[in-house]
């Protein structure tokens, strides 16, 4: 790999870059240099360039990558759009990070990675709770056999009124799916790296899309919605153009006969609650307080290890962005490995995909209905 530091540049101008993908790029002299940022306008690009001293902008991506040339790209822009840029930045030679999720298939997303393969070429989702430390102490301990095998496994991501009204999340064409998609993947991806990969056999599950269609339902902040660092440019929300599910609720089968059941929502009448909980034939824990439940001899014993977080970017509202990237440049210019392996983002994609099948037509859908058709 080239001497450090890499070139890097962002496509997509929305809030996610400009307040986690753009701020760590520049926060890493070291590793980085952001050299262009490109957008589907060139007023949205060059208004990003001008606000964070970005060298170039575009609104065309070809020329951005024949011009620039970069090393890494971030992709920012919504769902529905993301495999088309990975596949243009590996096949002009650049590494890849993209937001959650890869793309909106199984079929696609092993492509990509069978290409990134071919070309020598990074490509990682964007799954960044796996830095959080209490995710990292599960993790170790799961890892560890702590915990003895993993049976049962549960989920909630929910968000009282936090439909996103400054983006795209709301519109199928755009984002591909609604809440699971955009919110509940990244407590799936946390569990299914806790648990270890395992293959998955069937998956079930419903959705419900009541309060998005109805104004007066999703007044809410910026910080519930999804920004808790704010936004710089705001998407008017129609809306009449919601057609995504606002609530999922869904279980999950593995090979080995584990459960893990889920539930997330942008909008729904219950307490905005995220937390992981899983039992294991050892020890089972709760996050996000991060408790261990076994036993000590022959008493009931709730252990609550001392996690400090005093990382370099813990202070940070979208830390685990800074850390994936970090993360990406120590493999790319040291082997390090990396925290979010193609297995695991591959089955994240089977599961989100096999969930939407099973919504759709009211039944369980089998693991090779999905990853062998």
């Amino acid at each position: 790999m080239k001497k450090q530091p890499l070139k890097a540049a962002v496509i997509g101008t929305g809030m996610i870059a400009h307040k986690a993908h753009i701020p760590a790029y520049q926060s890493m002299a070291d590793y980085y240099t952001l050299d262009a940022v490109m957008d589907k306008t060139m007023a949205s690009a060059q208004q990003t360039a001008d606000l964070f001293g970005i060298k170039s902008a575009y609104d065309d991506v070809q020329k951005m990558f024949l011009e620039v040339q970069p090393d890494i790209v971030s992709i920012c822009t919504p769902s529905a759009t993301h495999a088309a840029f990975a596949r243009l930045a590996l096949q002009h030679g650049a590494h890849v990070l993209c937001e959650k999720p890869l793309a909106l298939c199984y079929k696609e997303t092993k492509e990509l990675f069978d290409l990134a393969a071919k070309q020598n070429r990074m490509i990682m989702a964007c799954q960044t709770l796996r830095y959080h430390p209490d995710y990292l102490a599960a993790h170790h301990y799961a890892q560890a056999g702590t915990l003895g095998p993993i049976y049962y496994a549960e989920f909630s991501a929910i968000r009282r009124r936090g439909i996103p009204t400054w983006g795209s999340f709301h519109r199928k064409a755009a984002s591909g799916g609604g809440c699971l998609s955009d919110l509940g993947v990244h407590m799936l991806d946390a569990a299914i790296w806790i648990m270890g990969c395992p293959r998955f056999a069937s998956i079930t599950g419903t959705t419900a899309a009541l309060f998005g269609q109805r104004e007066e339902q999703v007044h809410t902040s910026l910080a519930e919605s999804g920004a808790p660092a704010g936004i710089s440019t705001k998407r008017r929300y129609n809306p009449s153009e919601f057609d995504v599910e606002g609530f999922a609720a869904g279980s999950i089968r593995f090979e080995n006969g584990a459960l893990l059941n889920f539930k997330t929502a942008w909008a729904v009448n219950l307490p905005p609650r995220f937390n992981l909980t899983m039992a294991g034939e050892k020890a089972g824990f709760s996050l996000p307080e991060m408790t261990l439940y076994s036993v000590l001899h022959q008493y009931q014993a709730d252990i609550t290890p001392r996690i400090f977080h005093e990382g370099p970017y813990d202070h940070h509202p979208f830390s685990g962005h800074f850390y994936l990237i970090e993360n990406a440049a120590r493999h790319l210019l040291y082997q390090e490995d990396l925290m979010v392996k193609p297995q695991e983002t591959l089955l994240v994609t089977a599961l989100i995909e096999g969930f939407y099948v099973a919504a759709a037509k009211g039944r369980e859908v089998r693991a090779d209905e999905i990853m062998n058709p």
